[in-house]
């Protein structure tokens, strides 16, 4: 039998240094855990967890461009109207789409600010009871981290009952310049698709039937309080309890006028935590298990190389032990290949493979006597049960 991994984790609300200092102690609402069990769970996502948040940038994008138009950030106009004064600059818009891009990409070109504008998306990536996002921000962090189908467009609404994680992107995309939502004007159109038409409904659908988590959020967002106040009114009262994680104690009535129960503490702390109570009841595998499943992979591959310079005409029984580091190999490569799913993450999953193969797939390969095949179900079999280590 595989030796599991020992997993451990530091609590990280115990550091005060610069990434850690915002994990701030809260209480998980009982209801919201209970509606994250259900799956019932929408993350409604700010700039606040993406390139915008600290440690990635010295200044926010808001404050680039004042300092472009000579405009004191402090006393600027809100966003939208800021961008639509940039706009109106000869090939405005064009300047501001490739400022927007030259942004995403100076981030992708350093390793280290890359994974600290992604490490909320990072997070959630293995939190498989959350399915559906929804986001302002126009990067394409939650497809590439989290494994979500991006939809943009009105077009893309056709496809939304297909399985999977999906980011509905209501400001559009980076990878679509047509698509992106930033000046006035474009706020404007934006407001009237979601107050009616095809992605009006769907948005509509997922609040009227799940709880919505706004993060990466202040209450000083332009976007962030339009949109909730119109949504909401179009439900008339109907939309499930939503809450708000943000690091803004200053607006706690407001907050709560507006119908939201705040949570003070860091976005991708808060997920951790959440994660964290799910590992505790054996509902989710710690990630820390994918380290595990890297290195033992290293091992198998390492061996796997040695075992396949054997003659198997002198030893023929080699093609068994072949057979089953093919399958435990393979197994290793796709948990590690839908990390980002969360699939492999869910407890019952590993464990419901793994009895898909023994029950059924197994025995068909006994009764044809395809025993090399039979050793390779066992070496999957066994990757499973290694990552789940139960």
């Amino acid at each position: 039998m595989l030796k599991s991994p020992v997993t451990h984790k530091r609590n990280s609300s115990d550091c005060h240094c610069e990434i850690c200092r915002d994990n701030r102690p809260f209480e998980l609402p009982p209801d919201l855990y209970e509606r994250f069990k259900d799956c019932s769970v929408v993350v409604f996502a700010g700039a606040g967890v993406s390139t915008e948040t600290r440690g990635v940038y010295p200044y926010t994008f808001y404050q680039d461009v004042c300092r472009e138009l000579d405009i004191r950030p402090d006393n600027g106009p809100p966003f939208p109207d800021l961008m639509s004064q940039y706009c109106s600059q000869p090939d405005g818009r064009a300047k501001l789409l490739k400022k927007i891009r030259k942004r995403f990409d100076y981030v992708r070109a350093f390793p280290e600010l890359y994974r600290r504008a992604t490490q909320f998306q990072r997070e959630l990536s293995t939190l498989s009871v959350v399915q559906d996002i929804v986001t302002t921000n126009w990067d394409p962090y939650f497809e590439l981290e989290c494994g979500a189908t991006p939809f943009v467009s009105a077009e893309d609404f056709a496809f939304w009952a297909v399985p999977g994680r999906k980011v509905f992107k209501i400001h559009g995309s980076v990878d679509s310049y047509g698509s992106i939502v930033a000046t006035r004007e474009d706020y404007n159109a934006c407001h009237q698709r979601l107050t009616g038409g095809l992605l009006g409904s769907t948005l509509r659908m997922l609040l009227a039937t799940k709880t919505v988590v706004y993060m990466g959020f202040s209450f000083s967002d332009d976007d962030f309080i339009q949109l909730h106040s119109a949504l909401v009114a179009e439900m008339k009262g109907l939309c499930p309890q939503s809450y708000i994680v943000t690091l803004d104690p200053s607006s706690d009535a407001r907050f709560r006028e507006k119908g939201l129960i705040p949570i003070y503490t860091d976005a991708t702390y808060f997920i951790s935590k959440v994660k964290q109570r799910f590992v505790t009841e054996h509902q989710l595998l710690d990630d820390e298990r994918f380290a595990g499943v890297e290195k033992l992979l290293k091992r198998v591959v390492h061996a796997h190389h040695g075992l396949s310079g054997i003659d198997a005409r002198e030893f023929p029984d080699v093609v068994f032990g072949l057979s089953h580091q093919d399958g435990l190999i393979h197994a290793l490569e796709r948990i590690l290949a839908l990390k980002n799913t969360g699939y492999y993450s869910h407890a019952c999953n590993p464990r419901n493979t793994a009895e898909l193969y023994l029950r059924k797939i197994r025995p068909e390969k006994l009764r044809r006597r395809k025993y090399h095949d039979v050793a390779y179900v066992e070496g999957y079999v066994d990757g499973l049960t290694y990552h789940r280590g139960r």
